[in-house]
């Protein structure tokens, strides 16, 4: 038969930048190049040579920092949920810090816990080891979902209140100030053990070192516990993770002029106080994990929208009607709003009333109602944290209000240095080693369990590349962007009607298992997406069921939601002024960031399955932290492919380059002081020309070197292969637990700092 030439391309880059192909020369059928890019999908197949790139981004050898920011939203009713998740707060930090111990051999579980404090080869008992390096190296952070009114008169500063956190870490605790936080307000784990004496990976924490698990722990539920529920109802729960992570320049307070245009206010007016904590709590080579908490959808305007006026969104008053065309595609040319189509059908009278269009309930199918929508786009927040650069906050919107960033200015969230003045340069920051798959998006919000997969108990159970295999079409719709909505479950609708195929308010509370059933909402509020049963303890630790008796007060200062007369399945049969439930409502824009994260994103349930065996593995939000740590593992251990490199070779190569980007400038020859050469004259030229292109003449006077390569057999890694800096190709690893991974030795943690790139062109012959 003949012989037929196979090749096989593999794709890796500096970051998101780097994802279109440099031009490549093959030089020889085994010859390899490095060309940026990432891998993920096949991209073309010919005859008789067939190829398949895949693109995904290889992140720096050796990560042994994470950066944790938990966006606790603090609005009504949002007490019992955080006292859930601060009841999970050991599971998250007990199995980020302090891994199970595996056996050799099998990888299995020995049922031991690794001793971080511990020399390296003491952790575990003999013969086994932890299943991935334990952290001893961690920020925690904590902010609300309290923005004020964004230029609105709502959310005033009223004593009582937290209306306005302004996106900035916060240090309050249920007893006053947690003094673990000192005062950039977050915790630092970073026991005495011997990585943390390499000063320059692990220099000193700004604030109070915490070295012992249960008081990090004991730290980190104060800190939830104490955002409370005294904030603003306009939740701004992406809002808040944009203006601490990513803002450049992040505003003090929305400015109006005489004719009520909003504005960021002047240039020169920036948030000293969140630009110091940003630069003390991200660091540029962690792993980051923003995880949200939260009971409503996102409820908050781009208030600078409709040439500065997206703000009247947020005020009491009634708005414009959408026009008839809305009702049946929102995203038709004759959809608008009756403010700027007068006369048009379904614009008589142009304005809801008062009853009709409460602001209870504006923030829900704002396009098919209003025919416009105020928010920010969903890009804004994906971009957010995938895009190397982001607007100034001047550079957000066009003259006429609309939102058209011009991004640019380097993300902080990609950056290799922060400012800390105003007077900095806030903007041209140089880039940084992290890459978009080192950051991670986990929503706790109103969703259904029964529409999330079980998270895994091991890699082994989980998807090949790691990500919760959910059915977005039930959860979102057929196509959320464009409000198609067919094949979305009930409980998801947004309504304050009653919802087809679900009980209906007449029905027993419990007829649904997911909410309980519908109710009279008379307009002024939400259908539920599912609710739970709330418990307490008793003196001796046993579940209770939790009857809450709701005052006036309590109503007013919203820590209830039973008045006597509404049937609301969360009130209690016998006694409807007694709240027995919690609830959630979908929370729709949070779950479409979440999405378009993909395997970045991560999903689980405000609504526990159940409260009341604490030693189960489904109590709480024990789920939830089981599918946010087996995600973030992943990026511990290494870097899962797809799908099989070939070898190339009889020692078991496969043809492929790496390259390192170091961190500071200097001349080439600055990688001998790594071992390192660095590649062709030819590649390095190719390479700095797209750099100049797409990040400016900085980016060029980096040294760049070429990695080494180590062979390793199938179920190895190369951790252990050489003393110098290499890279290898694994299979089946037992550490990782993934088909195939690149992984590097031990020596690459001296690169850790920078930024990589990888190319494979693989040729072989079959018969």
């Amino acid at each position: 038969m003949p012989r037929q030439l196979r090749s096989s391309r593999f794709r890796f880059s500096f970051g998101a930048g780097w994802t279109r192909a440099l031009v490549a020369t093959v030089v020889a059928a085994s010859a390899c190049i490095v060309m940026p890019a990432c891998i993920r999908r096949p991209v073309s197949i010919e005859q008789p040579t067939t190829k398949i790139s895949f693109e995904t981004v290889v992140p720096q050898p050796a990560i042994d920092k994470i950066d944790l920011l938990v966006m606790v939203d603090n609005s009504g009713s949002m007490a019992d949920k955080q006292r859930i998740l601060a009841d999970a707060v050991p599971d998250l930090v007990e199995g980020l810090l302090l891994p199970k111990c595996v056996d050799k051999a099998t990888r299995a579980p020995t049922g031991a816990t690794s001793d971080p404090t511990k020399p390296d080869k003491e952790m575990c008992p003999v013969g086994s080891e932890p299943a991935f390096p334990p952290i001893t190296d961690m920020h925690i952070g904590v902010i609300s979902s309290s923005l004020g009114g964004m230029g609105s008169s709502q959310c005033p500063t009223a004593d009582g209140f937290q209306n306005d956190d302004g996106g900035r870490l916060l240090a309050r605790g249920p007893n006053g100030d947690v003094a673990a936080a000192g005062d950039l307000h977050f915790l630092a784990w970073y026991p005495d053990v011997e990585k943390n004496k390499d000063k320059v990976r692990h220099p000193d924490p700004p604030v109070p070192k915490t070295k012992d698990v249960g008081e990090l722990g004991k730290a980190f539920r104060d800190l939830i516990v104490g955002v409370g529920q005294r904030g603003c109802g306009l939740e701004a729960q992406l809002e808040s993770v944009y203006r601490f992570l990513v803002q450049p320049d992040p505003w003090t307070a929305i400015d109006k002029d005489g004719t009520g245009r909003a504005t960021y206010g002047p240039a020169n007016q920036v948030d000293v106080e969140l630009l110091r904590q940003r630069a003390a709590f991200l660091r540029p080579d962690s792993l980051v994990a923003v995880i949200v908490l939260t009971d409503e959808d996102d409820s908050s305007a781009d208030p600078l929208s409709f040439q500065g006026s997206g703000w009247r969104f947020m005020e009491q008053q009634a708005r414009h009607r959408a026009t008839q065309a809305c009702a049946a595609d929102p995203m038709s040319e004759d959809c608008t709003s009756c403010a700027f189509a007068s006369g048009a059908p379904g614009c008589s009278p142009p304005l809801y009333t008062d009853e009709e269009d409460p602001l209870n309930v504006r923030f829900h199918h704002m396009k098919p109602r209003y025919g416009v929508d105020p928010q920010f786009p969903i890009s804004r927040y994906v971009d957010a944290l995938t895009k190397p650069r982001v607007p100034l906050r001047g550079h957000e919107h066009d003259e006429n209000g609309s939102y058209a960033p011009r991004a640019g200015c380097t993300n902080p969230l990609f950056a290799a240095r922060l400012p800390t003045d105003p007077n900095d340069d806030l903007c041209k920051l140089p880039r940084g080693p992290r890459s978009s798959s080192l950051v991670y998006f986990a929503l706790i919000g109103g969703i259904p369990n029964t529409l999330i997969p079980d998270a895994p108990s091991s890699f082994a159970d989980a998807s090949p590349d790691g990500k919760q295999l959910i059915d977005w079409t039930k959860v979102l719709g057929r196509d959320p962007a464009r409000w198609d909505e067919t094949g979305i479950d009930p409980h998801m609708i947004q309504s304050s009607g009653p919802r087809p195929g679900l009980p209906p308010a007449t029905a027993s509370d419990d007829a649904d298992p997911v909410h309980g059933r519908e109710w009279t909402t008379g307009g002024s509020d939400l259908q539920f997406a599912c609710t739970f049963d709330l418990y307490g303890r008793d003196e001796n630790g046993a579940a209770v069921p939790i009857r809450r008796e709701c005052s006036e007060a309590d109503r007013r200062a919203r820590r209830c939601d039973c008045d006597g007369e509404s049937d609301l399945p969360l009130c209690a049969a016998d006694n409807r002024n007694v709240q027995v439930r919690g609830k959630a409502y979908p929370t729709r824009r949070q779950l479409m960031v979440a999405k378009e994260l993909d395997a970045q994103g991560i999903v689980a349930s405000l609504c526990p399955k159940q409260l009341t065996e604490p030693t189960a593995d489904d109590y709480g939000y024990r789920p939830a932290v089981r599918a946010i740590t087996s995600r973030l593992e992943r990026s511990l251990v290494g870097s899962c492919l797809p799908r099989a490199l070939e070898r190339q070779d009889d020692a078991g190569n496969v043809a492929c380059m790496v390259l390192a980007m170091l961190p500071d400038p200097g001349p080439d020859s600055d990688c001998e002081r790594f071992g390192l050469k660095p590649p062709s004259a030819q590649l390095l030229e190719q390479m700095r020309d797209k750099l100049r292109a797409e990040e400016g003449e900085e980016s060029t006077r980096h040294p760049i070197c070429a990695i080494p390569q180590v062979a390793v057999p199938p179920g190895e890694v190369c951790k252990d292969a050489s003393d110098d800096i290499a890279f290898c190709y694994a299979e089946a690893p037992k550490l990782t637990l993934c088909p195939h991974a690149i992984a590097f030795t031990k020596a690459s943690q001296k690169l850790s700092f920078a930024r990589f790139t990888m190319q494979c062109i693989q040729q072989s012959t079959q018969d």
